[in-house]
């Protein structure tokens, strides 16, 4: 198990997003910020050709708003939808279905794992996404939840681990990985009113610097756990417990 240290010379405070699979971010080892957004681009078909959408105002190999196999086309006209299997052309796009026709309105989606943003915010340093992104932790900061960045697909584009902004104008920062740093002690608190002795003392799963899964039943809210954890695990938390990341 991770041995107990406590530096009582500490800098930074702040809110714990618990998670079984990613670690507590770093907020000192910001990359990019950006918004969201589900929809790629939108448009009117000029043209019917079988399974095909066709727009020749359109450019769909655009570099702010590229189409890509596996996106979902939806027809917002009458509410079909298909995947585009190739991209034919600047202007044509090849589909899974034969769903739209010349005058029909549609919105094109990217699957519900990508994040979409065109473009991140660029804190003076990246205005894009950038390879060495992936293993990074996103974090929607809209919902406060978070995920790990599985693989960046272009400038626009990142893969991730679940599905936490698959819907549009959801604000997120992107951090480093996690294993950039060592390790953080915790003030254990909760956001529900005591009425009751039980409520004073909270249980929670914790990833030790270590690698120790160690459990905490009963532990007392308002005091520090002197042992350096890496992750607050969401299940297994009792008495809406939260957490403050002690650096």
């Amino acid at each position: 198990m991770a041995s107990i240290k406590l530096d009582i010379n500490t800098t930074s405070a702040y809110s714990v997003i618990p998670s079984d699979t990613v670690d507590i971010v770093n907020k000192n080892a910001v990359q990019i910020s950006g918004t969201s957004s589900n929809v790629i681009t939108t448009g009117t078909a000029t043209g019917t050709t079988a399974n095909k959408l066709v727009d020749t105002s359109e450019n769909f190999n655009s570099s702010t708003a590229q189409v890509l196999v596996g996106d979902t086309v939806s027809n917002t006209t009458d509410t079909t939808t298909a995947t585009v299997t190739a991209i034919d052309s600047d202007t044509v796009l090849s589909l899974s279905a034969n769903i739209m026709a010349s005058g029909e309105e549609y919105s094109i989606i990217p699957p519900s794992t990508v994040v979409y943003s065109a473009p991140p915010s660029d804190f003076g340093v990246n205005t894009y996404f950038t390879p060495d992104m992936a293993g990074s932790i996103i974090v929607n900061t809209t919902d406060s939840t978070k995920a790990t960045v599985v693989e960046v697909i272009n400038s626009n584009r990142i893969k991730i681990s679940s599905t936490i902004l698959d819907t549009k104008a959801k604000a997120f920062i992107v951090y480093s990985p996690s294993s950039n740093y060592p390790g953080y002690a915790l003030y254990v608190s909760s956001s529900s009113t005591i009425s009751a002795i039980a409520e004073h003392y909270v249980s929670f799963k914790v990833l030790t610097v270590d690698g120790d899964e160690t459990t905490f039943t009963n532990f007392p809210m308002g005091h520090m756990l002197p042992v350096q954890v890496k992750r607050v695990f969401s299940t297994g938390i009792t008495n809406n417990a939260v957490f403050l990341a002690i650096t």
